[in-house]
């Protein structure tokens, strides 16, 4: 599940993912504000990967994609979750990993870099959680070395 405030990019996510990864059914969300609250429904009903636009600049609202993230967690989300962002300084980044945040997609990055690093992403953070389920994903982050971090 995405969200994103740019149309351009909702498309983008919606037509590129499913073509890049066989299987992938992309759902997208941030057109407006009620969007925010739906998305967060379709997560708690149930998903594998959540890509969040860092700022999501919604009629009503600046949202950011940290809050979003920690939200979901709090919820009970244990997916991977990754922000995709045109800030991905490494301050920025640090900044999204203390949110829950596995990765950091830069949006210039390539489509096939996208998939590449959603790809090293899910199975680190599958395998974090088969050696400990009970862990929750913002304390499994303590102590790793993270992949798909964008110098």
């Amino acid at each position: 599940l995405c969200i994103d405030d740019s149309a351009t990019a909702r498309m983008a996510l919606a037509v590129v993912l499913p073509k890049k990864i066989p299987g992938a059914v992309v759902g997208v969300f941030g057109e407006t504000l009620a969007d925010v609250e739906l998305f967060k429904q379709a997560v708690s009903q149930g998903c594998d990967i959540v890509i969040v636009d860092q700022n999501l600049s919604l009629p009503g609202a600046e949202v950011k994609g940290t809050s979003l993230i920690r939200e979901i967690f709090a919820a009970g989300y244990t997916g991977l979750a990754c922000v995709r962002s045109a800030n991905c300084t490494h301050a920025d980044q640090t900044d999204y990993l203390r949110s829950g945040a596995h990765c950091a997609i830069d949006k210039d990055l390539r489509w096939s870099q996208v998939v590449q690093l959603l790809d090293s992403a899910y199975a680190s953070n599958a395998s974090r959680l088969r050696a400990s389920p009970s862990l929750n994903t913002v304390s499994a982050l303590s102590g790793y070395d993270l992949p798909g971090l964008v110098p």
